[in-house]
């Protein structure tokens, strides 16, 4: 075959290809002009919820929607997402339930099917559950667990900043709330102060109701102790009247921990130890001594005895 037959027969196969894809586009463009009919699920978007209402549930996050459009319409339709909105203030309430009816006549569809001719909603009708949206103050409980290396102690303790937070959602949720939690953290052999935030928690899952803020800062200030004793005279009250009071031994060893920076500032006139003669017991010759005062910066306060012998006199 020559190369000008050639030539003539890829020319004539361009036209007869080109006759051929005009001839469908104009097919296309006829058949996208006319009217069919359409189903398609629209998602639901809900606004205009006021500040003092919260949305628990709705019975239905999409609808149906059945109708008329020209295919030129509905094609470009399919390639765009769309929604339905409804305004939440605006729905209907009978018998203490909230809901929106869909009306075909008058309720729309977005983008290229504003146009269209609807003739059903499924479902027609969607229920709300609205309540209270309701805030309080509730406590903070730290769940934490501390070990500390030989010789080593927190004066402070564990704290949190803050240890009261606000909880926000549905009355009917927030009213059996008293208190919320942080996350568990534990530390061992602990030597040096540590501080970080906690998340904080309900003691099961309440997925309505929100806590502000959602974490708490905590500190633990860590510092070396020793132990330390002091020798203090027993203070004698409610004696009766019209006699003399002795006690055996008249001094005891208070017997403490205290951080190094403060050990030297510890003295015997810090604390007050008492004996009190309202807890007499006529079968017994001994009471209970009682710290009553303490220096703040000592714990682990202890007695070296724990009852003294007593006499009364007339």
């Amino acid at each position: 075959m020559s190369d000008k037959k050639k030539k003539n027969k890829n020319s004539n196969l361009r036209v007869f290809l080109t006759i051929l894809l005009v001839v469908a586009t104009i097919s296309v463009m006829i058949k996208l002009n006319r009217n069919f009919s359409f189903s398609v699920k629209v998602p639901l978007t809900f606004q205009n919820l006021s500040d003092d209402q919260i949305l628990k549930s709705a019975s239905a996050n999409e609808v149906k929607v059945t109708g008329k459009a020209s295919g030129y319409d509905y094609f470009k339709y399919r390639f765009f997402s769309q929604q339905f909105p409804i305004d939440l203030s605006q729905l209907q309430k009978a018998k203490g339930k909230s809901f929106y009816v869909f009306n075909p006549e008058d309720d729309a569809l977005q983008g290229s099917l504003t146009g269209s001719d609807i003739t059903a909603f499924q479902p027609d009708t969607v229920f709300f559950d609205l309540d209270r949206n309701y805030e309080k103050q509730v406590a903070v409980i730290p769940d934490y667990q501390v070990d500390f290396a030989a010789g080593y102690g927190s004066l402070e303790g564990f704290k949190i900043k803050p240890d009261t937070v606000t909880i926000r959602g549905p009355q009917s949720e927030v009213d059996t709330i008293t208190r919320v939690y942080t996350d568990a953290v534990r530390f061992e052999e602990v030597r040096n102060s540590v501080a970080d935030s906690l998340n904080l928690r309900f003691a099961s899952n309440i997925p309505m109701v929100e806590i502000q803020p959602q974490k708490v800062l905590y500190s633990l200030s860590v510092d070396k102790f020793t132990e330390g004793s002091v020798s203090v005279p027993l203070q004698l009250i409610n004696v009766p009247a019209n006699v003399t009071a002795k006690v055996f031994p008249k001094r005891i060893n208070v017997i403490f921990n205290v951080n190094l920076s403060n050990y030297e500032l510890v003295k015997s006139s810090d604390f007050k130890v008492v004996v009190d003669f309202d807890q007499v017991d006529d079968s017994s010759t001994s009471l209970t001594p009682e710290v009553k005062e303490a220096p703040v910066y000592v714990r682990d306060i202890r007695l070296s005895e724990s009852t003294v012998q007593y006499l009364l006199v007339k």
